[in-house]
């Protein structure tokens, strides 16, 4: 085997680690990969967009961008039969903006074909009663809604959060969907925070319109492949 057969082997074989199964050292230098819990959602260390990797649940449902500086809450965070809930927050030093996001991922369940059932779920999840805006695309519907909290703290002062949630549908399989809900809001009251709606917005679009849904058998969930 000479040099250049060599290199080319080391390379295939980098590449079918996983970056759960590399070395921290040898990993992006950023909390998605940084992270124990939450580089074992990641499914490669090739960056997909500019500050965005690419993340697959657990259960092998669906795929979606992730945030470089996201970092998952297994506290918070489950995995059944055919649901699985993904919870993670993202803080930007720089900007001085918080968000979190949970994720409701359902399969194979009658509830999840019925939009109307849907929305009110999320709806009461979030305290809001509203219309939705409805974005069809290429293999889902996307039904979002956002919202705005203002609230006083201990000395009376005021802060606010925008909170954006809905829930996509899938339009190849049947009883399969993912409810959403992210919330942004200032870090920290004693530095700079220029938090804006339709910036916080573009985000979560980003993040939600990159969802693709995965189909598997539950042999292929079990055996890892």
């Amino acid at each position: 085997m000479n040099n250049k057969e060599k290199n080319n082997t080391k390379d295939n074989n980098a590449e079918a680690l996983k970056p759960k199964d590399m070395d921290p050292k040898d990993l992006p230098q950023v909390p998605a990969f940084q992270d124990e819990k939450t580089r074992e959602y990641m499914v490669s260390t090739k960056e997909e967009e500019p500050g965005y990797y690419l993340l697959e649940s657990k259960l092998k449902g669906f795929r979606m961008l992730f945030p470089e500086d996201g970092q998952y809450a297994p506290d918070l965070s489950s995995t059944g039969e055919n649901e699985e809930t993904i919870v993670f927050d993202s803080f930007n030093k720089k900007t001085n903006i918080q968000y979190d996001v949970q994720l409701d991922y359902h399969q194979d369940k009658s509830f999840a074909n019925d939009k109307d059932i849907m929305i009110d779920i999320v709806s009461g999840r979030n305290s809001y009663i509203g219309k939705y805006e409805k974005r069809k695309q290429s293999d889902k519907i996307v039904y979002s809604a956002q919202k705005k909290s203002v609230f006083d703290d201990a000395e009376e002062k005021k802060y606010f959060s925008y909170r954006f949630f809905g829930y996509v549908k899938s339009t190849k399989e049947d009883y399969l969907g993912i409810e959403y809900s992210f919330r942004f809001a200032c870090y920290s009251d004693e530095e700079a925070c220029s938090l804006k709606k339709d910036e916080a917005r573009k985000k979560v679009e980003k993040i939600i319109d990159s969802i693709t849904f995965l189909i598997v058998k539950k042999g292929d969930i079990e055996s890892g492949e």
